[in-house]
């Protein structure tokens, strides 16, 4: 009977922390058409944007080449992210819950 009682304690927790899951929206079996605007293959400053995207990477390949310890970057002391503590804190707190009810 008490396994029956954690089991209904969990659930209502699962269901009150998470109400998100609930509401989620499926998405549609086939994406809306896009507008005949977007489809044109001749669209306004294609050819422009083409140009600058090539000459910013032509720059950002040249200060590429003058750094060369750039390869061996490994950011600084806030670089490394604990995702895991998120969590086990919440498994720790539902464990915690279910002992004490």
């Amino acid at each position: 009977m008490t396994a029956i009682k954690h089991f209904v304690v969990v659930a209502l927790l699962a269901v009150w922390c998470f109400p998100a899951v609930s509401f989620a929206k499926t998405e549609p079996a086939s994406p809306p058409p896009l507008p005949a605007l977007v489809t044109s293959a001749s669209a306004p400053g294609a050819a422009q944007a083409r140009a600058a995207e090539s000459a910013e990477a032509a720059q950002l390949a040249a200060r590429e080449k003058q750094s060369q310890n750039a390869q061996d970057f490994k950011g600084g002391e806030g670089a490394y992210i604990y995702v895991g503590g998120g969590a086990l804190t919440v498994v720790l707190l539902v464990v915690l819950l279910v002992i004490l009810l």
